[in-house]
């Protein structure tokens, strides 16, 4: 890629909490990038910290987040708008009180090299989505830690990122 870091490595936290039970809730996490100076946002390494959903007799229930470069809600990582994801899920069964809980956060980071970014961002915000399934409450709360650094792309490489952002 044709760009040149303009910062050392810095840390944006954000978080999200869910509006009411099972109801999709997005905070927008503004960027500050300077477009006429074609300023990106070499994301290296995320971290996001999920609660856990409600523990229902005989139910699966989840809590699920994305963090996206888009305002497409608590999505998956087939989209190519989603940087990084974080589920937690609790299946129970009715009558034994047996239960089973899941986690996931994916991905963290790109590989072990600095050099090799997680994501980049050509666009002023990014967007933190949570949404929960089968819960009986709102309780949903997504915390995020993003490591990135800021740089300036060439012309072709800035258009490259920014037409692979909006397809």
């Amino acid at each position: 890629m044709g760009f040149k870091y303009t910062s050392d490595t810095f840390q944006i936290s954000a978080s999200v909490t869910e509006t009411a039970a099972n109801t999709l809730t997005t905070q927008t996490i503004n960027l500050n990038l300077d477009s006429l100076s074609r300023e990106i946002l070499v994301i290296q390494y995320v971290d996001m910290d999920l609660t856990p959903p409600d523990l229902v007799p005989g139910a699966k229930t989840q809590m699920n987040a994305s963090l996206n470069d888009a305002n497409i809600g608590a999505s998956g990582l087939s989209n190519s708008q989603v940087i990084s994801v974080a589920n937690t899920t609790i299946i129970t069964d009715a009558g034994a009180g047996a239960a089973v809980s899941f986690a996931n956060a994916e991905p963290r980071f790109a590989q072990n090299d600095t050099d090799v970014p997680l994501f980049v961002s050509a666009t002023d915000d990014l967007f933190l989505s949570i949404q929960g399934i089968a819960n009986l409450a709102a309780q949903g709360l997504c915390q995020v830690r993003i490591f990135a650094r800021r740089a300036r792309a060439d012309a072709d490489t800035y258009a490259a990122i920014l037409t692979s952002q909006f397809n």
